[in-house]
């Protein structure tokens, strides 16, 4: 009797345990690991007992690692910035469902080049001086912290920072930020977002710096779901976030922890097509390096002919032409 009874308790078993996986919620931190990932785990709380089964947060400054654990289907959901966004849904591994509005209901960003008071005056001084000046950037992924600025603020001039800079450091935006006050560098790449939040933070360095640059605005950061959660906890997790702080019993409740974990109103419907921004803007500072590059015509007609494919290919996955 026990022979067919053991099998079925097992089944049982297996099948409890599956309803109930973790789910866990990655984030890129812009500041601590630890910071980030404790501010987040309300939320992440109020998810679980949406989904009945329990979330867990992980931060990481990595934006390399967090691809990687999203593939290894480690993390569930991500909410990270464009750049790294796109690689998820280029390779084949997530899709964009949300993105992030910060309090007042702002949904853009720009990026920005910071200096100290005593730094060069103007974008034009700055590029006068290659190779004299240091700067603090995100890593290329980054769009942010580094695709951006570096198109629009250097291609545009016709400079490739990593020939024009003495030295470039990377990291988040809070790591720029502290060198560019510790005078270890003279300009730090940073944003509209996490420099309200920095100056919050750092009061007395705040007022030693100042904007030197900004970019135009930018779709904010997105929410991106693997693509192997089931169909039904993808529209619950997708229903959720749409919906908290928007209505309801709790509703302020969720607000408050909405500010508190990123300084955010809520979450705005979006799409893979939200990416389309950063797919323009690789294509032209792909464009521009290519031009600067030591190759024979043939070389760089295959080149350009790799880069309109990948772009094409892209625009393909993220919804077609506009």
């Amino acid at each position: 009797m026990s022979r067919f009874w053991l099998p079925a308790l097992l089944v049982v078993a297996l099948l409890s345990g599956a309803a109930r996986a973790e789910v866990t919620l990655g984030l890129l931190a812009n500041k601590g690991e630890g910071d980030v990932a404790a501010d987040w785990q309300p939320i992440a709380d109020d998810l679980a007992k949406t989904l009945g089964q329990p979330v867990k947060v992980v931060a990481v400054k990595d934006d390399a690692e967090l691809a990687r654990r999203f593939a290894a289907k480690e993390i569930q959901i991500a909410r990270t910035n464009t750049g790294t966004a796109l690689t998820l849904v280029e390779q084949g591994n997530g899709d964009i469902v949300a993105r992030l509005a910060l309090t007042g209901g702002v949904a853009e960003y720009r990026s920005l080049l910071l200096v100290r008071n005593d730094g060069p005056a103007s974008l034009a001084a700055l590029l006068r001086d290659k190779q004299r000046w240091t700067i603090a950037m995100g890593a290329p992924t980054s769009t942010a912290g580094y695709l951006i600025p570096a198109y629009h603020a250097f291609a545009k001039q016709n400079v490739l920072p990593e020939s024009f800079f003495r030295s470039i450091t990377t990291g988040n935006a809070e790591d720029g930020f502290r060198a560019l006050a510790e005078q270890r560098v003279d300009v730090a790449v940073c944003n509209s977002d996490d420099l309200d939040k920095l100056r919050e933070t750092y009061p007395r360095d705040f007022r030693n710096m100042r904007v030197l640059w900004q970019s135009p605005s930018f779709s904010y950061d997105p929410l991106v779901l693997n693509k192997a959660l089931p169909a039904a906890t993808r529209q619950k997790i997708t229903r959720f976030f749409l919906g908290y702080g928007r209505s309801g019993a709790h509703s302020a409740q969720e607000k408050t922890r909405l500010y508190y974990a990123d300084q955010l109103s809520g979450f705005l419907p979006s799409s893979n097509r939200q990416l389309r921004e950063v797919t323009d803007l690789q294509l032209y500072f792909g464009l521009f390096k290519l031009n600067l590059a030591k190759q024979s015509d043939a070389e760089r007609s295959a080149s350009e002919k790799q880069l309109y494919r990948r772009y094409n290919q892209l625009v393909a996955v993220l919804g077609g032409p506009k």
